[in-house]
């Protein structure tokens, strides 16, 4: 997927507390890309199955 600078470098700075070394832009790539990879599974799960109990943890 195509993000623009200024996408990336706010997941840089987002996601950066949560490691110990610097992001770089293609790290934030990976990130966003991973994450929607996570989401797109979970909405699956939840087309295949129902609703998979998030709103139990709230």
């Amino acid at each position: 997927m195509d993000y623009s600078k200024e996408f990336l470098e706010k997941t840089v700075h987002l996601w950066e507390r949560y490691y110990q070394s610097p992001l770089t832009l293609e790290d934030a790539r990976e990130i966003a890309d991973n994450m929607i990879g996570l989401f797109s599974f979970i909405s699956e799960l939840e087309q295949k199955n129902g609703k998979i109990g998030f709103e139990e943890l709230n």
